[in-house]
């Protein structure tokens, strides 16, 4: 989402004049950029960014978000890491059937998967990361005016108009309908669940067949975060169900691994659709992050894959700016340097968050996890792929 307009990187004065490169957004995927920026040597006055908001909408502030280990690594670059819960293993099954597999971050000999944080903390650590590592410049006051004895001449020059950056960098915001878009018909139940019997650093991922349902360990002991996607009809009436009535059909659908489970909080409902903007790069024009693809949720992929088109479009420019090349010199070759990954984890999300609906291939699904979960090279290639992307 864009807000505001153009302002110092810090949250400072508004910037006017010779900044190059234009970042709209204030979410996290544009304070990453901002951050990564300053790394390749950019100074605060040549970026035109917009503010950091200081409050958040509580909708908005709690939502949960799995960062992968690569886009944690990217984080701690800029920011003192936020609380988060680790994630050491991701258990993956199928609703009624035999089928599992389950990636540990000790087979890859990693320390996590990845990090579960709340966006608000989220947000505060990279706004307090770029206040640290590109402080607002401090205004200095202005001496009183004094009345000149000199008059001035009777006409002066206009100021010249504020010249346009190089480059803008549409860094949050929707894709827009110019590209491919699906509907899932679904919509997600978004809630905050307690648990009785908590496994700590345990992610779970289980299909059924109305549509994936995940439940990730949150930083407050006991809290897991679901998310639980259905058709938009059938998670509207779920909406409508009294709190203790919904808890009891959540225990049944998901089964007995966290013991009893009580919603901490009042559910809210996300309508789910894939789009992506048909180009996202232009001459002096890019998109990344949900500017460029809004996901389905399964798996959580979003937000990283807009980590790595951060990371991928700051050292483009931090090259084109060591061979003393134009900003707009790094936009060649950026969205083919990205597609791969882009439309692989595209692909992956879409097809896990519609294939385990297809009756047809209900029996042949227990089979692939279990033969998933037996074949150590594949499984670990699928991890890393979740926790890095795809590298061309």
């Amino acid at each position: 989402m864009a807000i505001g307009d153009g302002a110092a990187i810090g949250g400072g004065e508004a910037m006017t004049g010779s900044a190059p490169i234009r970042i709209v957004g204030g979410g996290p995927v544009s304070l990453l950029l901002r951050g990564l920026l300053v790394r390749q040597g950019f100074a605060s006055a040549e970026l035109a960014c917009d503010p950091v908001p200081e409050t958040l909408p509580p909708w908005l502030a709690q939502r949960a978000i799995a960062l992968s280990l690569g886009s944690w690594q990217l984080l701690t670059r800029i920011a003192h890491p936020p609380p988060s819960a680790p994630i050491t293993t991701v258990e993956v099954t199928l609703r009624g059937a035999a089928g599992r597999t389950r990636l540990t971050a000790e087979e890859l000999s990693a320390p996590a998967l990845g990090h579960v944080v709340r966006y608000e903390a989220l947000h505060r650590a990279l706004r307090e990361g770029l206040d640290r590592i590109a402080p607002p410049t401090p205004s200095v006051p202005s001496a009183p005016s004094t009345p000149s004895p000199f008059p001035l001449p009777p006409s002066l020059p206009e100021p010249l108009p504020p010249s346009p950056p190089s480059i803008t960098v549409i860094a949050d915001g929707n894709p827009g309908e110019d590209g491919r878009s699906r509907d899932f018909d679904q919509a997600a139940l978004l809630a905050t669940v307690r648990v009785s019997r908590p496994q700590e650093g345990v992610a779970f991922e289980r299909f059924t067949d109305e549509g994936p349902l995940a439940l990730l360990p949150l930083p407050e002991s006991g809290l897991w975060s679901l998310v639980w996607c259905a058709p938009t009809a059938v998670s509207m009436k779920r909406l409508a169900m009294p709190a203790p009535a919904l808890a009891a059909l959540l225990r049944e659908r998901f089964g007995p691994s966290l013991g009893e489970l009580d919603l901490a909080d009042a559910p809210q409902l996300a309508p789910l659709h894939r789009r992506l903007r048909a180009k996202v790069a232009g001459d002096t024009e890019v998109a990344i992050g949900n500017a460029a693809q809004a996901l389905h949720p399964v798996a959580g992929q979003g937000m990283n894959l807009g980590f790595r088109d951060a990371f991928a479009l700051a050292q483009r420019l931090g090259d084109a700016r060591a061979r003393g090349e134009p900003p707009a010199a790094a936009l060649r070759g950026f969205a083919g340097a990205r597609r791969a990954d882009r439309f692989a984890t595209v692909a992956v999300t879409d097809a896990l968050a519609t294939i385990f609906t297809a009756p047809l291939l209900h029996p042949l699904e227990s089979v692939a996890l279990g033969a998933l979960d037996l074949a150590g090279p594949a499984r670990r290639t699928l991890a890393r792929a979740f926790m890095f992307g795809l590298r061309a």
